[in-house]
């Protein structure tokens, strides 16, 4: 009987601490990811961008729409 309630409580402390190991590995490849700016995080599923820093001046956001590059139509120097 001891070794089954020995068995429960490592299992009881094991899954909250795996949970929190694996959270913590997934901030740090998000975290990583952000560093290196990868764009596959626009369409990645479970990722949802809230706020955009840093745009250029002039540029508009518009919610759920591909990011497209595109010439500026303005006169060049």
């Amino acid at each position: 009987m001891d070794v089954v309630l020995w068995f429960l409580a490592l299992g009881a402390s094991g899954v909250p601490i795996w949970i929190l190991w694996r959270a913590g590995r997934k901030a740090k490849m998000l975290d990583l990811r952000l560093a290196q700016n990868d764009s596959s995080l626009l369409t990645e599923d479970g990722v949802i961008i809230t706020q955009m820093n840093a745009v250029p001046p002039g540029t508009q956001i518009t919610k759920n729409a591909y990011v497209v590059m595109a010439p500026e139509n303005g006169p060049q120097m």
